[in-house]
This record gives structure tokens, sequence and C-alpha cells, in this order.
């Protein structure tokens, strides 16, 4: 599954330390100054690969000049690196950012080769973390950021094979999913008994993919979780982070506990609730994913 384009895109001429560690004089010099720079331009921004909380420039896009100049990629990262911790992402490898307002998707992972779930980009819509008066989104990023570490800790080579022949656990699209790994026996959990009237569905029919929420609604935390088994346990788990209190539906409090059953899930929530000093909505948040879903239902596609 890549995750949708769950999407997000690139960066300039090689850094080999941290874009946090710029030079101050050089970090004042790329605040926009005049109304020109404030365009927010569409496209690529740039492309990193990533070490730790150090980022290599790749590759610069046309995006990357203006609004979404190098401070605020900057700012990006440091918000995603103080809040993520390191030992949770030390698959992601390539850091991909865009901007595309047109775009539905505010972020995605996906494996740099298909045959190594040990190596992943993760890509950032950067016209979802900045609002349109231009004041950065700390509620959602931080909902989206976590959305996106949960495919890497579900979907990496330690917890999926590469590979088809002989399947008897849930394939997420990469692979086949180890037996105890956490999307089996999430899907053995909340999805043995749906999954099949899902696959009957096309993906890219969304009025299709809403009735399907409509019908079993009281099972997801939003309608993007209906989508399939790995965009329902990555939008739980964040929701699992986030939530100050369980939902009232039956089986998305299952779905919290089921969490609850893995200390290194408890323990990663913690210290990611414990780099939060900032307020979270997360009513507001699901409106806002919810809006941008109901669009493409409308749009039909």
């Amino acid at each position: 599954m890549k995750f949708t384009k769950h999407l997000l895109f690139l960066f300039f001429a090689l850094l080999s330390v941290s874009i946090v560690s710029c030079d101050r004089e050089d970090e004042d010099d790329e605040y926009p100054n005049d109304q020109a720079d404030q365009t927010k331009s569409s496209g690529l921004v740039a492309r990193y690969s990533v070490s730790g909380n150090t980022l290599s420039l790749i590759e610069s896009g046309p995006a990357a000049s203006g609004f979404y100049n190098q401070t605020r990629q900057n700012e990006f990262w440091n918000f995603f690196t103080n809040l993520i911790p390191s030992d949770a992402r030390q698959v992601m490898k390539e850091l991909e950012l865009f901007a595309d307002p047109d775009d539905g998707t505010a972020a995605y992972v996906s494996p740099i080769n298909d045959n190594d779930l040990s190596l992943w980009i993760m890509g950032h819509n950067l016209d979802f973390i900045w609002d349109d008066n231009n004041q950065f989104v700390p509620g959602e990023s931080a909902y989206t950021s976590i959305h996106e570490i949960a495919h890497l800790l579900t979907l990496d080579n330690n917890q999926v094979n590469v590979g088809n022949s002989g399947c008897s656990s849930f394939h997420t699209g990469e692979g086949c999913s180890n037996t105890d790994s956490y999307i089996n026996q999430f899907y053995n959990q909340f999805w043995a008994d749906i999954y099949g009237e899902l696959q009957s569905i096309d993906q890219q029919d969304f009025g299709a993919l809403f009735a399907f929420y409509n019908k079993y609604q009281d099972r997801f935390v939003t309608e993007y979780a209906a989508t399939n088994p790995g965009e329902d346990i990555a939008e739980s788990f964040a929701t699992y982070v986030l939530a100050d209190a369980p939902s009232e539906k039956d089986i998305v409090n299952r779905k919290m506990s089921f969490f609850d059953g893995f200390p290194e899930l408890v323990n990663l929530k913690a210290r990611i609730k414990g780099n939060i000093n900032f307020t979270i909505s997360l009513p507001g948040i699901r409106g806002e994913r919810s809006k941008r879903f109901m669009a493409r239902v409308g749009s039909g596609i």
C-alpha cells in the first residue's frame, strides 16, 4: 500500500549536517521579507537523505524558493524530530517535501526499494503544515506525523516479509505480514469478517468506500480508516496517542486497548505525548480530514 499518497515531497545542494544547524545569519536571511517571498509555489520543495536527525540534500525543487524556504523546512523538521523519538523512525532514510494545495494527500510513506522494507521514504505536503494565514498548524501536523510513523512501525522488515507466495497471514501490499506482527493481529481482530467485502470495492471509488464506512462506521475513528486495514491501524494509533479519553464506540475502544497490549507502543505513546506542548483538538483534526475525504467522494474520484 502506498500510503496514499498518504502523500508528501523534497530539497537543495548537498548538506552533510542537520538542517537545524544552519548559521544564524543565513537563517535570518531565509525569512520572507517581501510580498513576492510569501508566494506559496506548488511542486517539489526538496528531497533529503535521513540519518537520525540529520538531513543531507539530494535534490532541490522549484517550490523551495519563496514561502517554503529553508527556514520553514527547518521549522517542520525540528517539529517532527522533537515530536517523534528517533528509535521510532530508524527505517526512515529519505524525506520528501512538496507543496500541492489541490492534493488531498497530507503525507505518505513508501519503501525506497520494493524488495527491502528496511529502507523507507516519508513525504509531507507542506500545504497542510501551514494554513491559509501562513500559520504553522501543530495539531494536525502531529496527527499526520504519528499516522505515518504508525505505517513504518507496522510495515517494516521486522513486521512484514516481501513476497506473495504461501502467505497465510494478512498481505499488506508490500508483503506477507508475520503472524505475530501488529498488523496481522489487528487484521484478525477487527477486519477478518469484513475484508472480503472491502476487496470487492475499487480503492479509487471513494463513493463506494464512503458507503462501506457508513455501513461499519461504529468500527472506525475516521472515514479514511475504513479504506483498508493499513490505514485503519495508522488512524487508530494516531488517535490512541493523542486522545484524552476513549471513544464511546465499543469496537474503537477495543482498538485502543489493542495497542495497550504492546508495552513498547505504550511507552512510545507516553514519550510522544511528553513532547507535545501545544493544543490538540481531535474533533477539529477529524473534521478537516473528513472534509478532504468528502471532497474526493464529491468529485467522483
